[in-house]
């Protein structure tokens, strides 16, 4: 059976603050580690929760690697597939996603049409 989450679940942060913000500053291995200790359910809601934020999509595949595929399924359906697929091919995924491509890079100014 698929859990169906409604708009205030999606916004509400599975974790409590403070082990977020442990989560969040450690690097992707150590918080991978640290997920490991909670139970499936809290780790694919927690990788489901990070995974719908941008700036945190790189935590919550490397998360939902921890999990199973059914565990985010149950938590988020077929979105659950997507994210299992893309978590274990994170590197590609990640490649592919323009977010977080480096934005340092300046487009070069042209006077051509001046």
């Amino acid at each position: 059976m698929t859990h169906q989450l409604t708009s205030e679940e999606l916004e509400e942060c599975p974790v409590d603050e403070l082990t977020f913000a442990r989560l969040v500053s450690a690097s992707l291995t150590a918080a991978s580690d640290m997920a490991c200790a909670l139970p499936d359910e809290d780790r694919s809601r927690l990788a489901v929760f990070c995974y719908r934020r941008t700036h945190l999509r790189r935590l919550g595949l490397a998360i939902a690697a921890t999990c199973s595929k059914r565990a985010l399924v149950e938590e988020s359906g077929h979105a659950g597939e997507l994210i299992h697929f893309q978590a274990q091919n994170m590197e590609a995924t990640l490649a592919g996603d323009r977010y977080m491509a480096p934005r340092h890079v300046k487009r070069p100014v042209s006077l051509y049409n001046c």
